[in-house]
């Protein structure tokens, strides 16, 4: 089933309670950017400052960090749902996967719009999810990048039970083509959150994809 899961990229706690409370009873999945000041420019709030927001939500974790296996604990406590790490902060993409092995969410992979597909063929078989980006990560509001669109149509001919997600300038002008390219579900930030009415945009969007 294709849906819109709301992204949340925040350095400021009391906004990410304000957008969590928002989104109550109009989102089943929330994504949670996480960003440390290495892998990427910016930080954000850390995984601790979700608490309880798994009771509401079921929270994908985007990790754009360097060494995110030191993450996971921390997300299993705060009832990550699914955790995706960047195949470009992997030192060695192979042993984050089997850190990741032990850990009951679901286990997924980002790469940036640079990153060729391919690099992850060696992993499909141990992933269920992938993120394509559509922006270079780290920053809210860029331009969508369509050509990462052949991405998403490669990973669903090679793998079609694989959940792949696209994150990053999807908004009403493009929606449609990025689930008829294949997707299951897309990150949507700016285009809520930078409008008067986040809900309102949430539902125009989903009305869209139908």
């Amino acid at each position: 089933m294709q849906k819109i899961i709301p992204a949340i990229l925040t350095d400021d706690i009391e906004d990410l309670k304000n957008k969590l409370t928002l989104l109550e009873n109009h989102a089943t999945w929330v994504q949670i950017d996480i960003m440390d000041g290495k892998f990427v420019p910016n930080t954000s709030v850390n995984v601790a400052a979700l608490e309880v927001a798994y009771e509401f939500f079921s929270l994908e974790i985007h990790l754009m960090v360097a060494n995110p296996e030191t993450y996971f604990q921390d997300c299993m406590a705060i009832g990550a749902k699914r955790v995706i790490i960047h195949s470009e902060a992997a030192e060695n993409l192979g042993s984050a996967l089997a850190h990741m092995k032990p850990h009951a969410f679901q286990k997924g992979v980002a790469i940036n719009p640079q990153t060729d597909v391919s690099v992850l063929f060696p992993y499909l078989e141990y992933l269920d999810s992938v993120l394509i980006l559509a922006v270079t990560p780290g920053f809210q509001g860029q331009k969508f990048l369509p050509e990462v669109l052949e991405k998403v149509r490669k990973l669903k001919e090679l793998a079609p039970d694989l959940i792949v997600g696209v994150d990053g300038g999807v908004n009403e002008s493009n929606i449609t083509q990025v689930f008829q390219a294949g997707a299951d579900y897309v990150a949507v930030g700016s285009a809520l959150f930078n409008t008067p009415d986040p809900l309102d945009a949430l539902k125009k969007l989903e009305k869209i994809i139908g």
